[in-house]
């Protein structure tokens, strides 16, 4: 795909316009759609680009506040959750509608994502994000494993092993030569079933642990995507040119593990104030807002922008919080329904019946 801004004949410019660009009709994708439509290298390259914009802050804004939380409240409650971007380069607004209960030692999960266009003020597109989101944060995390990690790492430690870690493979070791691919997850067996079904894509070897320090030690890239109940990385535990990725919602690294790293990378540091490690920092009181943003060495816009280095040797431990941006999920989604409306692909529907 030479040109991810898709060029469109002029034929499908006017089908497009026609079926998704007046207001009363709107295109449907669901996760069907949206598997036929991405695959990862599309995907990777949209994200990288994405982000390279941001960094050079040319390409978007988010919605303010980065995030907006519903729901009553308890821990056995529905949560909701509303985000939203514009893309300037693309005309486009997104508005994401995330809702989750909390089922068994997981979430029963519906999202879904509003594609507007900016001339117009109509809605151009509604898409099932539930599959599509997994899918993004899995490859944000490829993007900045590329980026931070040495490319000579050979142990990764994922610990997590839900749905959204299943999407990180085979497209992680698309860019590395692994010899290991540990795995932790809450439940040992669901550990042992992870490595079975990934084992099947990849080419390094699965092993299934129980104990978190153990996966953790000498490991070259350690992945966290849990919703653990406390903190899964702790100080004294990332070996030297180690890259630790934080991406769950949760707590999942030890503030004092800060203190022993030599470069800090966030993707969106106010998002990050909301949810996940830094929130849980600021709450505990380990630290505060104003302090832990000083030791944020910048964000992974500008360092695949060029504007800051990235891993710069063998020895530099980096941890990364990628939680993933509004602005990914709505550049793949615009991808997508442009391709969908040149391959006749979802379901147009009317809403807007106005007379």
């Amino acid at each position: 795909m030479n040109d991810l801004k898709f060029i469109l004949t002029s034929d499908v410019k006017e089908s497009f316009k026609l079926n998704i660009g007046q207001g009363s009709k709107i295109r449907v994708l669901r996760e069907a759609d949206l598997r036929k439509l991405l695959d990862v290298p599309t995907a990777i390259e949209i994200i990288e680009r994405t982000y390279k914009e941001y960094g050079l802050n040319e390409s978007h804004t988010l919605s303010n506040p980065p995030a907006l939380y519903g729901g009553k409240g308890g821990l056995n409650d529905a949560r909701y959750k509303v985000k939203g971007a514009t893309l300037f380069n693309e005309n486009v607004t997104g508005i994401r509608l995330i809702s989750d209960l909390p089922v068994g030692l997981g979430f029963e999960s519906y999202h879904l994502l509003l594609v507007y266009d900016d001339k117009s003020a109509a809605p151009l597109g509604l898409l099932d994000e539930t599959w599509l989101h997994r899918f993004r944060t899995a490859l944000t995390g490829v993007v900045a494993c590329k980026y931070l990690a040495k490319s000579n790492s050979k142990i990764v430690a994922l610990l997590g092993a839900g749905e959204i870690a299943k999407q990180l493979f085979p497209a992680l070791e698309a860019n590395f030569n692994f010899q290991e691919i540990r795995v932790v997850a809450r439940r040992y067996e669901n550990a042992k079933r992870f490595c079975k079904i990934i084992g099947e894509r990849i080419t390094a070897e699965m092993k299934a642990l129980e104990n978190a320090k153990v996966a953790v030690k000498d490991a070259d890239i350690i992945i966290t995507l849990t919703l653990a109940d406390k903190p899964v990385v702790g100080p004294g535990l990332l070996s030297s040119g180690s890259f630790l990725c934080s991406m769950g919602e949760t707590e999942e690294v030890e503030f004092e593990v800060l203190s022993e790293i030599d470069r800090f990378i966030v993707d969106e540091f106010e998002y990050a104030t909301s949810l996940g490690d830094i929130s849980q920092w600021i709450k505990s009181g380990s630290t505060t807002r104003d302090k832990v943003k000083k030791k944020v060495n910048g964000h992974i816009g500008q360092i695949i922008g060029g504007l800051i280095p990235g891993r710069q040797n063998d020895t530099e431990r980096i941890f990364a919080i990628i939680q993933g941006m509004a602005i990914c999920d709505l550049a793949l989604a615009n991808y997508a329904l442009r391709k969908a409306s040149e391959e006749g692909v979802g379901e147009i529907i009317s809403i807007f019946n106005r007379v």
